[in-house]
């Protein structure tokens, strides 16, 4: 079935893929663009923008190449080259890279880093002065760059002569990297441009939309897909990050195909925005931090079943950029490759009326954060939080700082039969530091989709893990897909299994089976 005949579209209007053809350009994004353009032909050396996920920082990256190259005489007169990822192992990895990027033949794997530099050196010696042509490096992601290919970039930069720069670099990074920046003064005081990208408002977020089923039209004039309350509903959803209201538009869409609608209302985009648990959604909340086991006294019923991957593994630090701190589990005597029932002398405790408290920061919206806690954010849900919070006037606005305390909202679902098996990567008991590590994953591309899991029983109160969006039928899978991980965080996973009955769980969103 094609959609776009059906909706009077001539082509996909929220495509994840960074067309430039889509992009609206807001004030900062025009702004931006014409900065960089002007910087690259006075060459002026580097310029880096600096934006959060999802604000539009690689589809801004795409346009620019476009502008560079869009008219005849541009072409003879610039190069550009995209590096999209800077990841390198060493120098003379980078270095290398950089060379074959440029088309600088015949390179010697053996040749060292200054042979590198000074082959580099010439090339733009050549093209910049004897051929008059401007030379651009577009580095996207730049909050991976290694601090060693840094320094790199700023000996780069002395590549000159007595007018201007024979090599002009462009980054477009996370905010980050603005810190690495400034640590790094001999690099950060030559910077020629800082752009800092912000999210969309309500306005900009609705012409947004309007103008990518514009484009999708061929510019035909037709009716909105979207009312002003499905409009609303969207930015309150997405808090005006280009990446999400494109990934939810795109929901809609679909939805509104399956359910014959020709206009997307509020309740209709609310309904896709509690039923999507695709990867891609699940990939902007992902985190580390290991699971902490704690059961029951030695009676026949409320037992927790874990087994670990090696005899060390409960005992080391959790991998993870951040680790918070949190109380270990009593300890064992543990076999290789053995499930272990642990005891604990611990009174009953009741179920807490709170699951914790979140300070909320900078541009985090409270649709999210519930979605990603409880798995959805129905209007109870949201009514259940903010009658908890009598301080929060605006429920669409959360000021940064804001304290929110998240009540114990039991789900009507088990998201895990009995005898499922779980690989847990990261656990504890502090609800904000969970979560923070859950928002910021260094290694999210490495990782596969992941889940928010807080759970309670009767002997050891409230656990919350962040574990793989499966449940595995038998050890084996479960330890085949642990073998997928990256090592250092495969070496410290554990397996949960035999679930009580008296467990309650706080994620209504079943795992994948």
């Amino acid at each position: 079935m094609n959609y776009y005949d059906i909706l009077n579209l001539k082509k996909e209007p929220f495509s994840n893929s960074p067309e430039p053809e889509f992009l609206f350009q807001l004030p900062q994004h025009t702004d931006c663009l014409q900065r960089l353009e002007l910087a690259v032909r006075l060459r002026r050396g580097i310029n880096v923008v600096i934006g959060d996920i999802g604000t539009g920082k690689t589809t801004l990256c795409r346009k620019l190449i476009q502008n560079l190259s869009s008219a005849p005489e541009d072409s003879t007169e610039i190069e550009t080259y995209l590096l999209l990822d800077p990841a390198f192992n060493n120098a003379v990895e980078f270095l290398q890279t950089v060379a074959l990027m440029l088309g600088i033949k015949d390179l010697n794997n053996c040749e060292s880093e200054w042979h590198l530099k000074e082959r580099i050196k010439t090339y733009l010696f050549s093209k910049g002065v004897d051929e008059k042509r401007i030379v651009v490096l577009i580095i996207d992601e730049g909050q991976k760059i290694p601090e060693n290919c840094l320094e790199i970039l700023r000996e780069f930069l002395n590549y000159e002569t007595n007018n201007f720069k024979l090599l002009q670099i462009i980054i477009f990074a996370q905010k980050e990297f603005q810190k690495i920046l400034k640590k790094r003064a001999n690099l950060f005081d030559r910077v020629n441009l800082l752009y800092q990208l912000y999210p969309l408002n309500f306005r900009q977020t609705q012409a947004m939309i309007n103008y990518r089923l514009s484009v999708a039209r061929d510019f035909e004039i037709k009716p909105s897909l979207f009312s002003f309350g499905g409009l609303a509903a969207v930015y309150q959803a997405t808090g005006g990050y280009p990446r999400k209201i494109i990934f939810l538009c795109h929901q809609i869409i679909l939805k509104m195909i399956i359910r014959s609608k020709k206009k997307a209302g509020w309740f209709l985009v609310r309904s896709c925005v509690n039923e999507m648990t695709t990867p891609l959604l699940k990939k902007l909340r992902l985190a580390l931090e290991s699971v902490l086991i704690i059961i029951a006294l030695g009676l026949s019923i409320s037992t927790i079943l874990f087994q670990y991957r090696d005899a060390d593994a409960h005992k080391q630090t959790p991998a993870v950029s951040i680790v918070p701190e949190v109380k270990q589990a009593p300890p064992v005597s543990i076999a290789p490759d053995s499930i272990i029932i642990q005891k604990d002398e611990k009174h009953d405790v009741k179920i807490p009326d709170y699951i914790g408290r979140l300070t909320m920061p900078q541009k985090r919206t409270i649709w999210w954060t519930l979605y990603n806690i409880y798995g959805e954010t129905s209007s109870d849900i949201m009514d259940s939080v903010i009658t908890a919070n009598p301080h929060i006037k605006n429920r669409n606005i959360i000021a940064e700082g804001t304290i929110v305390a998240l009540p114990s909202i039991p789900a009507d679902i088990k998201p895990v039969n009995k005898d499922d098996i779980v690989v847990v990567v990261e656990s504890g008991k502090d609800l904000e530091k969970m979560y923070n590590i859950f928002r910021n994953n260094p290694d999210e591309k490495k990782m596969p989709p992941l889940v928010f899991f807080s759970f309670w029983n009767k002997k050891e109160g409230i656990e919350f893990a962040i574990v793989i969006d499966k449940c595995f039928q038998n050890i084996s899978a479960a330890e085949e897909a642990i073998g997928k991980l990256p090592p250092v965080i495969a070496a410290k996973t554990k397996i949960l299994s035999q679930w009580d009955a008296d467990t309650v769980f706080f994620n209504r969103r079943a795992l994948q089976h």
